[in-house]
């Protein structure tokens, strides 16, 4: 199999699943970005924290973060607390209305995964995730 190939498939599948989450979304009313998906989810992976931790987490600009979290701040999604040992920085945690969306943004990947692997074995899904982890290894 050339390169080609593989790299074609690869932005065929990247492409089909962002439309599938897409779709998902929008079908559960949701009209968040990816970005603000991906901090949401940066956040309740170390809630609490800091921009700076979901800046690395994410690996974003601090800026671009800062941007997305007023978004997120604005719409009662998020929710800022002064940081116990550092009085230049924020601590961040989501607010019961995120934590609210971040399920219905569960559900929604869940119903995506299930379409992204109607027909496959556990054997299959196993070899796909050992494959792709070993690829982003190699790009590392």
């Amino acid at each position: 199999m050339s390169e080609t190939t593989v790299g074609e498939s690869l932005h065929q599948l990247m492409h089909a699943y962002k439309r599938a989450l897409r779709r998902a979304y929008a079908d559960a009313g949701l009209d968040l970005t990816v970005s603000h998906i991906r901090t949401l989810k940066a956040i309740r992976g170390q809630m609490p924290c800091t921009a700076q931790d979901i800046a690395h987490r994410t690996q974003r600009d601090k800026a671009q973060i800062t941007r997305l979290l007023r978004d997120l701040l604005d719409a009662d999604i998020v929710v800022k607390a002064p940081h116990p040992d550092d009085r230049r920085s924020q601590m961040l945690s989501l607010t019961g209305h995120g934590q609210d969306l971040l399920a219905r943004i569960d559900a929604c990947e869940r119903e995506a995964h299930e379409q992204l692997s109607s027909g496959m074995t556990q054997t299959d899904l196993e070899a796909f995730l050992r494959l792709s982890r070993l690829m982003i290894a190699n790009l590392r």
